[in-house]
């Protein structure tokens, strides 16, 4: 274990610091740390909706890693392969590997299999490639797969050439999807409601959900940052959708001085958990292209007093806040478990922070929290393997890690590591 701990560290140092002599073009063509190879196993391609797509398994289990679905899910879901996707059309610009483009495009195909007649997404996909229309993870709806799907399509926009077909089947689903979004009766609304005395805005997914609606920043910043004169969308209409959205967000940010919770971008109502906790690089991202510093300094709020005490807490899993003497104050706080979807989000805002104001202390924080990975956690393992390239599902405890190693485990260390690599 130790020597893991060790073998680990040093790869780490090498993806952060080993690259920055190298000539940007031979780091572009020849140098990455990242190994693909559990990813490119969980890879997969079949008959979906009469077109031959890419897919990724949902589940890989110890000891031999055999791949598995779920019996009330499906095998593979637009989840999983939106954020590959993702990171394989990123790891394409690294690399300059076409098999990486390849795959990404592929998975970009089955996201665009997947759209239901009502603009929305079906999830998941049956052993035999039918799609799972009923499920209650699968439902076309205003749910997580539809933001993950809006935010695949921009990244894809950004790689894919015009000339290629696959560009228009995006920007027609796109704009589809983002049509649907902005009728969206519930998205429209202005009031906000109380959860034990917190005030929070019910015009987001799911009331109030500021994750779901932070992916949507993201992938509707895209959409600004690509617009041409043949969309049909006016630019306004957009902006003003975000500014809705991020005033919502933001108004559901606490801002308690010494304490663990000042800075934290509650999740929904009351509740504050560590899995998709990408509201402030979402805001970044928005802020940055609307100009608008009032959702920068929210964000930057959050990465400069939360993030420092997240890591000084040992990481988290969820807690509440209530409001007792006119003072906001946690309960049923969890520790565990802790996964990699809790840190990928954290990284990648740090090093946004980073990029924006080139400020070494993002840098370090992104490495303090990436280190997860390396063994520096509660259970003093490696929950990231790069002989393997395997993200590891958990860690329940002091001593307890899960050593399967699913999609999401690996999809989102892979992201956590590559923007590192990114930034050195």
């Amino acid at each position: 274990m130790n020597y893991q701990r060790i073998s680990l560290s040093v790869l780490m140092l090498t993806i952060l610091f080993g690259q920055c002599a190298l000539p940007l073009e031979k780091r572009r063509l020849e140098n990455s740390n990242i190994n693909t190879s559990h990813l490119d196993a969980l890879y997969a391609e079949k008959l979906v909706n009469g077109d031959t797509v890419g897919f990724v398994h949902i589940y890989s289990e110890y000891p031999d890693y055999r791949l598995v679905g779920d019996d009330d899910e499906g095998i593979a879901c637009v989840d999983d392969a939106s954020r590959a996707a993702i990171f394989y059309l990123r790891h394409y610009q690294i690399t300059l590997d076409q098999e990486h483009l390849r795959k990404g495009k592929m998975l970009i195909r089955f996201l665009l299999t997947m759209q239901a007649p009502n603009g929305y997404y079906y999830n998941f996909i049956w052993q035999d490639g039918s799609i799972n229309t009923s499920g209650s993870t699968s439902r076309p709806e205003p749910n997580f797969w539809a933001w993950r799907t809006l935010w695949a399509f921009g990244e894809a926009l950004d790689v894919i050439k015009n000339h290629d077909p696959l560009v228009k089947e995006i920007r027609d689903q796109r704009e589809t999807l983002v049509r649907k979004i902005l009728s969206e009766a519930s998205f429209k609304r202005n009031k906000t409601d109380t959860a034990m005395g917190v005030t929070f805005a019910t015009w987001l997914p799911k009331t109030s959900g500021t994750d779901q609606a932070a992916i949507i920043l993201i992938g509707l910043t895209k959409m600004l940052q690509q617009h041409t004169a043949t969309d049909s969308i006016d630019e306004r209409t957009i902006v003003a959708f975000m500014d809705h959205f991020a005033e919502g967000i933001t108004l559901m940010q606490i801002e308690q001085p010494d304490s663990l919770h000042d800075g934290a971008f509650l999740s929904w109502e009351n509740l504050w958990h560590a899995y998709a906790n990408i509201q402030s690089y979402g805001l970044l991202l928005a802020g940055e292209e609307l100009k608008d510093p009032h959702m920068v300094s929210h964000a930057m709020y959050e990465i400069d007093r939360f993030y420092p005490a997240f890591l000084k807490a040992g990481g988290l899993e969820h807690f509440f806040v209530r409001v007792e003497n006119d003072k906001i104050t946690r309960y049923d706080t969890k520790a565990f478990s802790q996964i990699a979807y809790g840190r990928r989000p954290m990284i990648w805002a740090a090093l946004k922070a980073y990029e924006m104001t080139e400020e070494e202390k993002y840098l370090t924080l992104a490495t303090d929290l990436a280190e997860w990975f390396s063994g520096n956690n509660p259970a003093n393992v490696p929950m990231y393997d790069p002989e393997t390239g395997r993200g590891y599902d958990g860690i329940g405890g002091p001593d307890v890690y899960n050593k399967n190693a699913g999609a999401e485990s690996t999809i989102e260390s892979l992201l956590a590591l590559q923007a590192i690599e990114k930034y050195k």
